[in-house]
C-alpha cells in the first residue's frame, strides 16, 4: 500500500481545521479514522511517522462546516508537499484562520526562514542523552520473537562490550542497547519500533545504518576504531548464508561517511577550529536536546542525523541526509502522481487515456489474427533471438528464458498457455467470451497479456520461416508496445513506449509538473536545501554540499538549477533528468528516469522511478576529490561503477 499523502492530508485538514501534527489527541483521532479504513497497524504507524517527518508542521484549512472557503491553502514546512503553490483562499477564509496563524509562506532552504541557532545547553547531561531506556524492556524485546543471527547465545554481542564507546555522553545512551539488538538480529519483517519507542517505522537496514553512522560521527578516532573493530568482528561471526540487519556493506559506508564528514568540517571551518559536541538521529527530542526548541519548524528538509559542533567556541548545527551509496532509487512512485503535481496533464501523458487503447488493441488483434501455428524451434530460432525487440518480449512474457552465453529454453508453463492459444482456430475471431471459455479466465489483464503472447509467438513463426515483412502480428506488437520509431523520431502513438516517453517529457515541459517532480524527489535528493546549504548529503563517502555541487553545476542557486533541467534520451532508449547550461557549459545527468510497466502492455499500473545517475555519481566523485583531497573513500563496487581506480 502506497498512501497518497496529499489527498489524505487534504481530507484530514478538512476534518480538524488548524492543527499541530504532534498533538496527541489529533493523532489519536487520525489513528481511529485509518483503522476504520482498514489500514494495518504497521502502515498506520509508518504514515503517522511520515506526517511528523515530511508533512507540514501546521495544516491550514476551513474550520467552518459550511465551507465558506472554496479552496484550501496549506502552509507547508516541506517543499515537496507544496502541490498548490499559487492557491488562494477567499477573504472569509483568510479572516477565519488569520487570527490563528501567520499566513507567511515558509520555503525550505531559503536562508533566514528557519532558526538554525543552538542555545548554549549541556546536551550530554540532558535526560535524552543520559537515559539508557529504549522504551522497550529486554523482556518485551525478547517476546517480539525477532530471530537471532546466532544459535549459541554466548556468540551474541553483549551490551557491556560497547560501554567505552558511549562513555563520552556525546551520543544518546539508549543507542548502546539499540545497536546491540540490531547487531544480533536476523533480517525479517521487524521495524525499528521493535527496538525502541518514540521513532517511526521504515526500512530497518537503512535505519540501522543511519543509527550506526550517527553514533560513529559522535565518537573520537580512538573510540571509532575500537567500535568498528568490535562490530566487524561480530559480523565476521555471522553464520554463512545468514541475513543480518547489519552487513559489511553498511559498516563500510559508515566509515566512509564519517571520513568525508570530517573532511568537510576541516574545509568549512578550518582544521583545528572545530570539535564535535554531540550527534543525534532524526528524532524530535534529540534535535531539541542539542539546543533548538522547535524541531518541526527548524529541522532540515530531509535530514537523517544532526551534529552539534563547537566552532571557535560557539555551538553550530550541521544537518546530514544519509545514503549508503549511489545505487538506491531516489523516488519510487506511479504515473498517477503527476496528477497531484500538475493541473495540465495532456491526453498523451494521461494514464486513463493510455489504458483505453491498451484494451482496444488486443481486442482488435484478436478479431483479425490467424490461427496460431508454431514449433518450439521457431521460438529458439537464431533470427528470432537476434531480433532484440521480439526476444525481449518473449523473455518478459516468460515464454523463453536464458541468455546468449548459456542459451535459451522454452518455459514449460508458457508452453501450456501457447498450446491453448493455438487450439483456437480462426475464424471465428478470438473475442473475450471465447477467450474465457478456452483459457478458463475472463480477467482483462490475462486477456491482454495472452494476446501479446499470441502475437509474439506468431511473429517468431513468421521470422523463423523467412517472413520478416509487415503482418498483423508485427503491426500489433509495434503499435501496442513500441518496437520502431517513425519518421518523427517517436514510437507509435498509443504504444506503451510512446506513453512512457510522453509522460517523461511532460515532467520538464510543464512548470507545475517539474516543480512537483522536484518536490517529490527532494525527500531523498533535496537539491534546493543542498545548493543553499541548509543541509548536506553523504552518499557513502561522497559529500553533496554547496561546494561540491557548485563544482558540478557551476551555479549555487536553486532557481538557476531548476531552469536548466530537461529530459534526455540516450542511444539505448534510457531517459535521464539532465542539467544543462551554456554559461558555464554543463551537461550533467542527475537521475535515470524509469517510467515503466512491469508487464509491458498489460499490467495494471505504470511505475515512475528515479535513480541516481552514474554520471552524477562520477561528477560528485571528481568534485569531492578536488574539494576534499586526496581521494574519496568509496566502496570497490562504487569505484567499478564510476570507473575510477584506488
Amino acid at each position: 500500500m502506497i498512501p497518497n499523502w496529499n489527498k489524505i492530508l487534504k481530507e484530514w485538514s478538512y476534518r480538524v481545521g488548524v492543527i499541530k501534527l504532534n498533538n496527541d489527541s489529533h493523532l489519536y483521532h487520525l489513528n481511529k479514522i485509518l483503522e476504520e479504513r482498514g489500514w494495518p497497524n504497521e502502515i498506520i504507524n509508518q504514515f503517522i511517522q511520515s506526517l511528523n517527518e515530511i508533512a507540514p508542521t501546521d495544516m491550514v484549512s476551513n474550520p467552518n462546516p459550511k465551507g465558506r472557503a472554496d479552496k484550501v491553502q496549506y502552509q507547508y514546512a516541506k517543499q515537496w508537499m507544496d502541490d498548490n503553490p499559487d492557491a488562494e483562499a477567499s477573504d472569509d477564509f483568510k479572516a477565519d484562520v488569520g487570527k490563528e496563524k501567520d499566513d507567511t509562506k515558509v520555503e525550505p532552504g531559503v536562508p533566514g526562514q528557519k532558526d538554525k541557532s543552538l542555545k548554549d545547553v549541556k546536551t550530554s547531561e540532558s535526560e535524552v542523552y543520559s537515559n539508557s531506556d529504549t522504551g522497550i524492556s529486554d523482556e518485551d524485546f525478547s517476546e517480539k520473537g525477532i530471530e537471532s543471527n546466532f544459535k549459541n547465545e554466548e556468540d551474541e554481542l553483549q551490551e557491556s562490550t560497547l560501554d567505552e564507546y558511549f562513555a563520552s555522553g556525546k551520543i544518546p545512551k539508549k543507542y548502546q542497547k539499540v545497536i546491540t539488538r540490531l547487531m544480533n538480529s536476523k533480517l525479517g519483517k521487524q521495524s525499528i519500533t521493535d527496538y525502541m519507542t518514540g521513532v517511526g517505522a521504515g526500512k530497518i537496514q537503512s535505519q540501522a545504518g543511519e543509527i550506526l553512522t550517527m553514533a560513529s560521527v559522535g565518537m573520537n578516532d580512538e573510540e571509532f576504531d575500537g567500535f568498528m573493530k568490535t562490530l566487524n568482528t561480530q559480523v565476521d561471526k555471522y553464520p554463512k548464508g545468514s541475513k543480518p540487519v547489519v552487513t559489511k556493506d553498511w559498516l563500510e559506508s559508515v566509515k566512509h561517511v564519517r571520513t568525508v564528514t570530517k573532511k568537510r568540517y576541516d574545509s568549512q571551518f578550518g582544521k583545528g577550529n572545530w570539535s564535535i559536541s554531540n550527534s543525534a538521529w532524526d528524532v524530535p527530542n534529540e534535535f531539541e536536546a542539542l539546543g533548538n526548541d522547535d524541531y518541526n519548524a527548524n529541522k532540515g528538509f530531509s535530514s537523517d542525523m544532526y551534529v552539534k559542533l563547537e566552532v571557535n567556541g560557539k555551538p553550530v548545527l550541521d544537518e546530514i541526509s544519509l545514503k549508503k551509496d549511489s545505487t538506491a532509487n531516489i523516488y519510487n512512485g506511479v504515473v498517477t502522481d503527476i496528477n497531484d503535481w500538475s493541473d495540465n496533464v495532456p491526453p498523451e501523458a494521461d494514464i486513463r487515456e493510455y489504458k483505453k487503447g491498451e484494451m482496444e488493441r488486443p481486442i482488435e488483434y484478436g478479431s483479425k489474427t490467424k490461427t496460431l501455428k508454431y514449433t518450439s524451434d521457431d521460438l529458439l530460432n537464431e533470427n528470432v533471438i537476434k531480433n532484440k525487440n521480439l526476444k525481449n518480449t518473449l523473455n518478459a512474457l516468460g515464454v523463453i528464458k536464458g541468455d546468449a552465453k548459456k542459451g535459451y529454453k522454452i518455459e514449460p508453463k508458457a508452453q501450456k498457455i501457447i498450446d491453448k492459444l493455438s487450439s483456437m482456430e480462426v475464424p471465428p475471431p478470438i473475442d473475450k467470451a471465447r477467450f474465457k471459455k478456452v483459457m478458463g479466465t475472463g480477467d482483462s489483464t490475462r486477456f491482454k497479456k495472452f494476446m501479446i503472447m499470441h502475437a509474439a509467438v506468431q511473429r517468431a513463426n513468421e521470422i523463423a520461416n523467412g517472413n520478416d515483412g509487415e503482418t498483423e502480428s508485427s503491426k500489433f506488437l509495434n503499435n501496442h508496445l513500441g518496437y520502431e520509431k517513425g519518421e518523427d523520431g517517436k514510437f507509435p502513438k498509443g504504444s506503451i513506449k510512446r506513453y512512457q516517453n510522453d509522460t517523461i517529457g511532460f515532467l520538464v515541459e510543464d512548470e507545475q509538473a517539474k516543480e512537483g517532480c522536484l518536490n517529490a524527489l527532494a525527500e531523498k535528493l533535496p537539491m534546493k536545501s543542498l545548493l543553499e546549504g541548509e543541509e548536506k548529503m553523504a552518499i557513502g563517502g561522497l559529500s553533496a554540499d554547496p561546494k561540491t555541487l557548485k563544482r558540478i553545476f557551476g551555479i549555487d542557486d536553486y532557481k538557476s538549477f531548476k531552469a536548466g533541467l530537461t529530459m534526455k534520451e540516450d542511444d539505448e532508449g534510457n531517459n535521464y533528468l539532465v542539467y544543462e547550461s551554456k554559461q558555464p557549459a554543463k551537461n550533467v545527468r542527475i537521475a535515470e528516469v524509469k517510467c515503466r510497466q512491469k508487464g509491458l502492455g498489460y499490467a495494471s499500473s505504470v511505475g515512475l522511478e528515479f535513480a541516481i545517475a552514474t554520471d552524477f555519481g562520477k561528477e560528485l566523485y571528481d568534485a569531492n576529490k578536488e574539494e576534499y583531497p586526496p581521494e574519496p573513500e568509496i566502496s570497490d563496487k562504487e569505484r567499478r561503477k564510476f570507473g575510477v581506480g584506488k
